[in-house]
């Protein structure tokens, strides 16, 4: 045979190498022939009788039968099919494995579409109600500097304010009142503070414009002053 193909499986090299074998043993066997017989003593011929004593040169290795090198090779064979067996199962489990683990990124990746695409439906409406609000914060201004002698024009603003405060809302705008909390930084803006005998220190005292949330995530902060507490005595 040949020299090794490169390209050549460890499959395909030990069913070669079997089939060389099994070539060699049947060329062997025909090849073979029987021992001669040791000739016999004649009469007359002097036969040397050896001493028990004497040292025999060593025997020869016998000589592996047809059968025996046969299975070596087919043992041989069987030994590197189980080891390409192994690895064909090693790289098959192997492939396995990244076929999940993509399969998960890709189902994570579907999700976090699905997410951010319903976060944008839901927020889509951010930056025009932000154009509004400070509509209904002048109808709010007004209601308080009219107080009680507005007459009917103060009910008509009433009734517009609270009509747009019910459509902010079926949006997800909801209102949040600020005056006497405790000065929360992650809903407050303070744009100052004052000492106040009748609030506690680190509270609101003055709400200047209302805080907003969307969707429970906030839309404006409240604009407010925050109290010093009681003023010091002289």
């Amino acid at each position: 045979m040949g020299m090794n193909d490169p390209k050549e499986s460890a499959a395909d090299r030990a069913i070669r190498e079997a089939l060389e074998s099994v070539e060699r043993i049947e060329r062997e066997s025909r090849g073979d022939a029987a021992p001669a017989a040791a000739p016999a003593a004649t009469d007359g011929e002097q036969v040397e009788i050896l001493d028990d004593s004497t040292p025999t040169p060593a025997e020869a290795p016998k000589k592996k039968s047809a059968s025996d090198l046969m299975l070596e090779s087919v043992l041989k064979a069987k030994g590197e099919l189980q080891e390409v067996l192994s690895q064909t199962q090693k790289e098959a489990k192997d492939m396995f494995d990244r076929l999940a683990r993509v399969s998960a990124d890709f189902d994570n990746f579907k999700k976090r579409q699905t997410k951010e695409k319903a976060e944008a439906i839901k927020f889509a409406n951010e930056g025009v109600i932000k154009e509004i609000l400070p509509v209904l914060d002048n109808l709010l201004r007004a209601l308080g500097a009219a107080g009680s002698d507005g007459g009917s024009l103060l009910e008509g603003v009433k009734i517009v304010a609270k009509q747009m405060e019910d459509v902010l809302g079926k949006f997800g705008v909801v209102g949040f009142d600020a005056l006497g909390q405790p000065f929360d930084p992650a809903r407050h803006e303070a744009v100052g503070s004052r000492p106040d005998a009748e609030v506690p220190a680190q509270h609101v005292c003055e709400e200047y414009q209302r805080g907003y949330l969307l969707h429970e995530r906030l839309l404006r902060p409240a604009l407010v002053v925050v109290s010093l507490g009681p003023p010091a005595e002289n």
